[in-house]
């Protein structure tokens, strides 16, 4: 296909779509419902192989894929998009690999979030960041913000879920000695549920264990939270019940984990094949 000359950079991200190669169906909702936000579409393939298929056919603006997907790893895709004359100029952008995978974390999106990476992705194809939504604009004031040295998270999730709000909380762990970045979690709320939890490569419960575990330890935590609607689909199957219940479920496993036992074995699984 075409392109038509007049098209700049800028209006490119506009007319193109974001193709997304990702294992956790929740993670793929909230990069679809953010990129279209900020007036970018999104197409989603069920693994490398059918993403490599879409290409022949698809112009896009960028791909944002999984470490470790079911046909191939993420780096060795890039390569492959890399190597076709029809692909060759899209970037990759390859999500950190699931911890314990073997796989070295990747320098240039080394423990990014979804506000994290799709601000670079969309700061990459000439986007103004008047247009990107929250929590993707840092400049805009978040309804509640804080650190965590007297109070700890779940009591403020606690106290949201109270008064059912519905947004976005970034979550912010600062001294881990000898990280190359700080941790950052991503997490959402619709009508007082936590619904959605991305961390360290993990999505879902898996996420807000990891999250949580990190603030027991380094203790050096800061949060802010917009409110925002979050679309249903975003929801994670594992983060089905009330959030009381589920903050409930998490600090008996840190405890747990805390007596030298292994740690729980959630996951985000690939997406099985429809």
């Amino acid at each position: 296909m075409t392109l038509p000359s007049s098209l700049t950079p800028g209006s490119l991200a506009s007319a193109l779509p974001i193709l997304t190669i990702l294992n956790s169906p929740s993670r793929s909702a909230m990069y679809r419902h953010l990129s279209q936000q900020a007036g970018v579409p999104t197409i989603e393939a069920q693994g490398a192989l059918h993403a490599l298929t879409q290409l022949e056919r698809t112009p896009v603006a960028a791909i944002i894929c999984d470490a470790e997907m079911e046909d191939m790893t993420g780096e060795d895709f890039r390569e492959v998009v890399a190597a076709e004359s029809h692909s060759q100029d899209v970037p990759v952008y390859v999500l950190p690999p699931l911890p314990g995978s073997g796989q070295p974390q990747p320098d240039a999106e080394q423990q990014l979030t979804a506000p994290q990476l799709l601000s670079r992705v969309l700061t990459d194809l000439g986007l103004s960041p008047a247009r990107f939504p929250v929590p993707l604009q840092p400049d805009v004031a978040p309804h509640l913000h804080g650190d965590l040295s007297q109070f700890s998270l779940p009591e403020f999730l606690n106290w949201v879920a109270e008064m059912r709000f519905s947004g976005h909380w970034l979550v912010t762990v600062s001294s881990r000695q000898g990280a190359a970045h700080p941790l950052t979690g991503h997490l959402a709320m619709q009508g007082g549920h936590l619904v959605y939890a991305e961390c360290n490569g993990q999505t879902g419960k898996a996420a807000l264990f990891t999250l949580l575990r990190a603030i027991e330890v380094y203790h050096d935590a800061i949060f802010r939270f917009y409110r925002s609607d979050v679309p249903a689909e975003v929801r994670a199957r594992d983060l089905q019940t009330t959030t009381p219940r589920l903050l409930i479920e998490l600090a008996v496993e840190l405890d747990h984990y805390a007596a030298g036992h292994a740690p729980p074995r959630h996951g985000a699984s690939p997406r099985s094949p429809k």
